[in-house]
């Protein structure tokens, strides 16, 4: 299914207008392994996970390099360097609350219009520290949300978009959106001098 970056924005302001399911950490501060249900070994989520694991280390990574360049944009009225991986952050918590899964405290909202504000502030920060922080917790909160989403209620109907869907295909577009600005996020650093750390031979 493919989403546009304006139905993103708008689908997960609708998401934490509404209630979600107590299934996810609590808070920034409460982001214990104990409260979370253990990763699965084999199948869908597992595979995920695994994919997710990959995609934190690139995009910290690349998040780290970048540092000193969070205002680069490569044009007016695009998000800039900053702004991308804060909007990947924001996509981290959201996204997982259309299975059912609870967005952090720091995220909450209980309105359209608060969502849509704190994913803004988020993105727009301009605080270097604070888009880190918030990029690698949103990242753990990605990953115990495939976790926490069983096997058994994959195919459990829920709201994407208005659109009738399944969690599992909530879950696969967590992932497909982190790959989709992955490939953003490299552009920019390429743009700016910044290898990728993980590129083989500094190519």
């Amino acid at each position: 299914m493919k989403v546009r970056a304006g139905a993103l924005a708008l689908g997960l302001a609708v998401v934490v207008a509404g209630p979600v399911a107590a299934q996810g950490h609590a808070g920034h501060g409460a982001d214990h392994q104990d409260m979370h249900a253990a990763p699965p070994a084999t199948g869908l989520r597992a595979e995920l996970i695994r994919d997710v694991e990959q995609l934190e280390r690139k995009y910290m990574g690349l998040a780290r390099a970048m540092t000193g360049k969070y205002d680069w944009r490569p044009a007016e009225g695009v998000r800039s360097a900053g702004e991308v991986f804060g909007h990947v952050a924001g996509a981290n918590f959201m996204i997982p609350s259309m299975a059912g899964v609870s967005v952090p405290e720091s995220m909450a909202a209980s309105s359209m219009q608060e969502g849509m504000r704190r994913m803004r502030e988020l993105e727009r920060s301009g605080d270097e520290a604070r888009i880190l922080e918030s990029l690698e917790h949103s990242f753990r909160h990605a990953t115990h949300a495939l976790a926490d989403v069983s096997d058994a209620q994959l195919e459990e109907q829920t709201k994407m978009f208005g659109q009738d869907v399944t969690k599992r295909q909530v879950l696969t577009l967590l992932v497909m959106h982190m790959h989709e600005h992955l490939g953003q996020a490299i552009a920019y650093a390429r743009m700016n001098g910044v290898t990728p750390p993980w590129s083989e031979g500094g190519n």
